[in-house]
């Protein structure tokens, strides 16, 4: 009885928000086990249910989800300075290290990401610049999965994991790292992904098996600093030489240790949306004969803008992320030191909050046939008038906080689907319900089930 009346005063400050009912002691968790719904699908269904805004329990601790474009914009864009990111920070700060904005909020986060890299006006040239060395990168894995697929279908996210943390290491150090090295860093993946989904707050730093796989991971990221500064590459296009060569101001440790980060920032979203967009345009097969007429149009060996210029591509990766974005939905707390108004309620300190891309994305009246894949409805304006970041388009996340390497990602993902589809036809999941062994991993939503093949085109 004393329990329930504990549970009683808690839930008093949001006797006014609409939700589901919760059952005590475990609020509203059933809703959200063993089911097929996903997470984010319980929370889109909250915002048809109940409205722009409800409040859902997870045993005795409540969570606000917000399904609203100006509730999310509040938080995310105007009045970030009355919330922080909790949520995955303490889990994943033993993983990526105090050196990412990503876990860091305040002061220190403002440095992280004014020091980043990836925030410096000179990150364009060297996008434009590592393009050579992707594309042979890209076309060796192509004739490999051509080869290895020759007789069956493989699982495609994993092999676009490894490739993609095999471009990364080229495009972030010039050169491809060890099986040891990838080894180490799905690891500390896996870890990390155990400590976010935990319920309760994960311990500080990692078990000691983990710990020694986090110093030898970020051992070879330091001595390719080491090496880099012993034998100095004037005209390498790395992100690492580059940095160096800019005088930039993170210490040797944080700025080797951020080279790692940008495997943990893109390594399973990029793949994730790549997967999604050859297994949607495998089940619109009009829509990807358009999508290889295109690219066929383009040089084999493209600059920068003509693959940016190459609209039907720039369609069809906007329509996927629309559709299925890797991540489906976003997490922000009220500040611990004061309570907030957020849609006419006033939230206590340190409360929980998430915004949910997965059904402004997906739902009308702003989309026309939000569930088809219509990459031709960007076309005239529509493009320009949701840029990515926007109030019905933020698969990267809205706002200052948005992701870092955001940029980087789409051109990534453009010159993997151009360097494919030029060469090879893709089948990706013909057959199968995307969510095929659906898993949600890193914080993100990855198809892992889908299965494909690469075809030589004659």
């Amino acid at each position: 009885m004393l329990f329930e009346k504990i549970f009683a005063r808690t839930v008093a400050p949001f006797a006014g928000l609409p939700g589901p009912k919760p059952l005590f002691p475990i609020g509203n968790l059933l809703d959200f086990l063993g089911k097929s719904t996903r997470p984010w699908e319980v929370m889109a269904s909250y915002g048809e249910r109940f409205g722009s805004m409800s409040v859902m329990w997870m045993l005795n601790q409540p969570a606000i989800v917000l399904n609203d474009a100006r509730l999310i914009t509040e938080v995310l864009c105007t009045r970030t300075k009355d919330f922080y990111k909790d949520e995955p920070c303490g889990a994943l700060i033993p993983v990526l290290t105090r050196s990412s904005p990503n876990i860091n909020n305040g002061a220190e986060w403002t440095r992280t990401r004014t020091q980043s890299p990836l925030t410096q006006p000179w990150i364009g040239e060297w996008r434009r610049a590592q393009m050579p060395a992707l594309r042979s990168v890209l076309r060796r894995w192509g004739e490999r999965m051509a080869s290895v697929t020759d007789r069956e279908a493989v699982p495609l996210q994993n092999e676009l994991q490894r490739i993609t943390f095999d471009c990364f290491s080229v495009a972030t150090m010039g050169s491809e790292l060890s099986d040891a090295a990838y080894a180490d860093f799905m690891s500390l993946a896996s870890q990390g992904s155990k400590r976010m989904l935990t319920p309760r707050r994960p311990s500080p730093d990692l078990n000691s098996r983990g710990q020694e796989t986090r110093k030898r991971f970020l051992r070879v990221l330091r001595d390719r600093y080491d090496a880099a500064v012993a034998s100095p590459r004037p005209a390498s296009f790395d992100l690492l030489s580059m940095a160096m060569r800019q005088n930039t101001l993170l210490p040797p440790d944080e700025l080797s240790a951020e080279m790692g980060n940008v495997f943990y920032g893109g390594c399973f979203s990029v793949p994730s949306t790549i997967v999604s967009t050859l297994y949607l345009l495998t089940q619109h097969p009009n829509e990807s004969q358009k999508l290889k007429a295109a690219v066929l149009q383009l040089d084999d060996d493209c600059d920068l803008e003509a693959l940016n210029d190459c609209k039907p591509l720039d369609y069809a990766l906007r329509e996927a992320m629309r559709l299925l974005p890797a991540v489906p939905m976003f997490g922000r707390r009220v500040l611990p030191t004061a309570a907030t108004e957020v849609g006419g309620c006033l939230l206590p300190p340190n409360t929980s909050i998430w915004l949910v891309n997965w059904l402004l994305q997906r739902s009308g009246p702003h989309w026309d046939r939000p569930l088809d894949f219509l990459p031709d409805r960007w076309g005239g304006g529509v493009a320009e008038a949701n840029p990515l970041g926007s109030e019905y388009f933020f698969p990267e996340g809205r706002g200052p906080r948005i992701c870092l390497g955001a940029e980087y990602s789409i051109f990534y993902m453009k010159l993997v689907l151009a360097t494919l589809l030029r060469r090879w036809d893709v089948e990706c999941g013909q057959g199968q319900p995307y969510d095929a062994d659906q898993k949600f991993f890193f914080g993100v939503r990855m198809p892992m089930g889908l299965r494909a093949r690469l075809r030589r085109r004659a």
